[in-house]
């Protein structure tokens, strides 16, 4: 089993390009199936993730070339086969779910098994699949499938019980190619939404309200060459932030977004990290002290997110007194609390809340990994660490973080992978 090797106490310093994100290169690539065209992704970040979004692609009969050095992915989806997919190219991941809408509108059918991916909560499909039934789609929950079919999607008002990203990328996907005007109420607000609504619009969609609560759809989709630049990652940025924090450091990240902090930079300053902008990139300086925060909730955008709400209680664990996080959002995101006690955190939790109790100082030890968010926040811990800390299993952490040893050991952590 490889693990990550980490040596603490090293400030880290210096300048670092920002991957492509994650969360918004997932639903473009599936967006592709519904072009007859060429699509032509720029700046897609080399993990594991979009490996497995590509197989599915190729698994549907469509083109994809990936140029890892270059970050660059073609898609030609002018043959689309209707098949389903595959058991093990669902359960490895939550991605999955969004071919469901793209295939709906695509092919008027699709089965496939549940989703998988990391374990932080039951993260319940019903949301999507009741968007499609008020579209007209038939659908049938099997013990382990679920399938669903439709002759015609039609367009129609969803409010949605949660602003939920997944759910709301979803009924997007679906409703470009759905007969009339669908309107998503208590859409998701996340750029990654947003990404994905500009890409589709450069397909021929009319959507409306884009980045708002409330999003008009129109069918619309053509056959176009088209060429997109996929977003920063705002959550490598903050965890890149977090671990300047914690080590002493002061890193500039470059990005292609000039609000690639929204919702992660009022914290920062509330823990005394200093932020400086320029036209592309965020500077990131450590305060002398890592200042508590009393409490703070997870929420939709453009609050807290939850994907950095675990590096944030490995900064917590050294700040200077007691801190409480709530999660509003996933529920089980407390697994790293018993990892951080090894390292010899002060940390309880009581439902949804976690209890903080800064420490002076962080120990090595041999750590395990459970999701893509909590491995990165054992890193964090890690690198601030006395001694050497072991993260084993990293393939969680590969998910969604390009290169990040070669990262930090650039910016001089002293990190490897063995």
């Amino acid at each position: 089993m490889q693990s990550y090797i980490i040596e603490g106490g090293y400030p880290l310093k210096g300048e670092i390009r920002v991957q492509g994100s994650k969360n918004a290169v997932l639903p473009l690539v599936a967006a592709a199936l519904l072009n007859e065209g060429t699509t032509v992704l720029n700046g897609c970040p080399d993990i594991s993730d979009v490996d497995k979004m590509l197989e599915i692609i190729r698994h549907f009969g469509c083109e994809a070339y990936q140029d890892r050095d270059s970050g660059t992915i073609t898609i030609n989806a002018a043959s689309v086969h209707c098949e389903d997919i595959p058991e093990d190219m669902v359960r490895s991941f939550r991605g999955s779910m969004l071919f469901m809408g793209v295939m709906l509108a695509r092919c008027g059918h699709i089965e496939m098994n549940y989703p998988g991916g990391c374990m932080i909560g039951e993260r319940p499909v019903n949301y999507h699949l009741d968007a499609f039934r008020e579209m007209g789609a038939d659908v049938v929950y099997g013990k382990d499938n679920i399938v669903c079919t439709c002759k015609t999607l039609k367009g129609c008002k969803i409010a949605l019980p949660f602003p939920s990203v997944g759910a709301t990328e979803n009924v997007i996907l679906a409703a470009v190619k759905a007969v009339g005007t669908t309107m998503i109420i208590n859409a998701a607000m996340e750029p990654e939404v947003a990404e994905l609504c500009n890409m589709l619009c450069l397909m021929g969609a009319d959507i409306k309200g884009i980045g708002s609560k409330i999003i008009l759809i129109r069918k619309g989709i053509e056959k176009r060459n088209i060429r997109y630049t996929v977003m920063s990652d705002r959550i490598v940025v903050g965890t890149y932030a977090y671990a300047a924090a914690v080590t002493g450091g002061d890193i500039s990240c470059i990005v292609n977004r000039q609000d690639i902090m929204t919702g992660i930079s009022v914290l920062c300053k509330r823990m005394g990290i200093k932020l400086k902008y320029g036209n592309d990139y965020v500077r990131i300086i450590s305060g002398k002290n890592i200042t508590s925060i009393p409490y703070i909730k997870t929420e939709p955008y453009p609050g807290f997110p939850t994907d950095m709400q675990s590096q944030l209680m490995s900064v917590l664990s050294l700040g200077n007194g007691m801190s409480v996080i709530e999660e509003s959002i996933f529920e089980k995101r407390y697994h790293i609390v018993s990892e951080l006690l090894k390292m010899g955190a002060d940390i309880r939790t009581e439902g949804n809340r976690a209890y903080i109790c800064g420490v002076k100082s962080l120990k090595g030890a041999k750590l395990e990994v459970k999701d893509l968010r909590g491995g990165a926040a054992l890193i964090i811990a890690g690198l601030a660490a006395d001694g050497t800390t072991t993260v084993l299993d990293p393939g969680y952490i590969d998910r969604g973080y390009e290169k990040i040893a070669d990262n930090l050991s650039e910016l001089g952590g002293n990190i490897h992978l063995a």
